[in-house]
């Protein structure tokens, strides 16, 4: 169904809040490749044939990560009227019995790691319910305790391959109030207001960016994703992709829309398959609904954008070196000036950000510039997504305000080394 306004947005959102809060039980299962390779696609075929062989009437769905990697496989429950409730490390085992307890109209606890009442999403407040307070919340166990889940909203809640479910907590929305209410300025401005930096690495201004491309005139721009993630142990934007698809569209949206780009590429890891996967759905489905291509949202922005495969080389995740792969050379930095805003892929006009500096744009445009410069510190606004792995006891995605000391990652959120050191 092609998307021209808002209504026909609300419609669709209504139809995705039907499934996340379902009039029946609805049984999440963490499908992420953290997920997957403790053992969670056979968590999910156990419960599959589980509720096939009882009838009963559960919907079970994949889901994203949640960020605990280390207690994985996740499994979220929810009942109607009852929290949501997460429980760790589910074997196929424990199959029969989850099911069981939805049919006698219970929650299952065993195995519980917490529960979750609300999720304060960008545009609406998903309600799961209350009651079971001897399982703590999420944010109170030692692993989530100070984390402040802004890119990480939806991960391991909603079902990665539904725009649907997408759209029902908040998706899309910043793209519609971006597309009819202010001028293309107006966004820059907020993003300036948030200051927000860039999260790759060199902490640039990202309005200072979209403003030079804004500013640059040509018959083509270009916006790309820098998704090339290559630094050992990290997997912050794989998981972010594998979890939330849709927001890394929405923020290259209104990128495009604000810079006068018509045209965009991700480059992506070859080496992430359920990312790649996950991310040619969500355009597939973008597409399908009237966010991508001709007259968007019912207005005479145009965008179109591509998937590209890197073959793994580790410079190509400097940006100079990704434009020259994405013409067809040898991965090599290039000098600059030019910059890539002045003369960029094909000699075009080109601005390039990281996975998570495009996924924290839609949150901006909700909740605003000055909201998101309320958290971190007055130079470094917002949150920082960490991958938390090695000789730790807890390993994970941890999301953190900027500015919070790494001695609570290591030692409040991560319990430290096994050995004591």
């Amino acid at each position: 169904m092609k998307i021209a306004d808002f209504d026909a947005l609300n419609d669709v959102r209504r139809t995705g809040l039907l499934k996340l809060l379902h009039d029946g039980p609805r049984i999440g299962v963490g499908l992420g490749t953290c997920g997957i390779g403790n053992g969670a696609q056979t968590v999910f075929d156990a419960i599959k044939m589980e509720l096939e062989k009882t009838g009963c009437k559960a919907s079970l769905v994949p889901v994203g990560c949640f960020g605990y990697c280390a207690v994985e496989p996740l499994v979220n429950v929810y009942c109607p009227g009852q929290p949501l409730v997460v429980l760790a490390e589910v074997t196929p085992e424990d199959a029969a019995y989850i099911v069981a307890e939805l049919q006698s109209g219970r929650v299952p606890t065993r195995k519980a790691l917490c529960r979750v009442e609300a999720w304060d999403h960008l545009t609406a407040q998903v309600k799961y319910g209350e009651g079971l307070s001897d399982i703590p919340l999420w944010n109170e166990i030692p692993f989530f305790a100070g984390q402040q889940k802004l890119v990480l909203r939806n991960c391991g809640l909603i079902n990665p391959d539904d725009i649907e479910e997408y759209m029902a907590v908040g998706g899309y929305q910043s793209l519609y109030q971006a597309l009819h209410k202010p001028q293309p300025d107006e966004v820059i401005e907020e993003i300036n207001k948030a200051k927000l930096r860039g999260r790759g690495g060199a902490g640039y201004p990202t309005a200072v960016k979209w403003k030079l491309l804004r500013e640059a005139q040509a018959d083509v721009k270009y916006v790309i994703c820098n998704a090339d993630e290559g630094d050992p142990g990290a997997y912050m934007n794989r998981n972010e992709i594998e979890s939330d698809p849709h927001m890394l569209l929405e923020g290259m949206l209104i990128g495009a829309y604000a810079t006068g780009a018509s045209e965009g590429i991700v480059y992506l890891r070859a080496e992430y398959p359920l990312a790649v996967a996950r991310l040619k759905k969500a355009v597939a489905q973008a597409t399908e609904h009237g966010l991508l291509g001709e007259s968007i949202l019912g207005t005479d922005f145009n965008f179109r954008l591509r998937l590209v495969e890197g073959a793994g080389a580790f410079v190509c995740g400097e940006e100079t070196a990704m434009v020259a792969s994405l013409e067809g050379y040898a991965g090599r930095p290039r000098p600059r000036p030019p910059f890539p805003a002045e003369a960029g892929l094909w000699g075009k006009p080109t601005n390039i950000n990281n996975v998570e500096t495009w996924c924290n744009v839609p949150a901006i445009l909700a909740k605003g510039g000055n909201w998101f410069a309320s958290v971190g510190t007055a130079n470094s606004t917002g949150t920082k997504v960490f991958s938390l792995v090695g000789k730790i006891e807890n390993t994970g995605l941890v999301e953190m305000p900027l500015g919070a000391p790494l001695k609570n990652i290591i030692y409040g959120i991560g319990g430290g080394s096994p050995a004591g050191k």
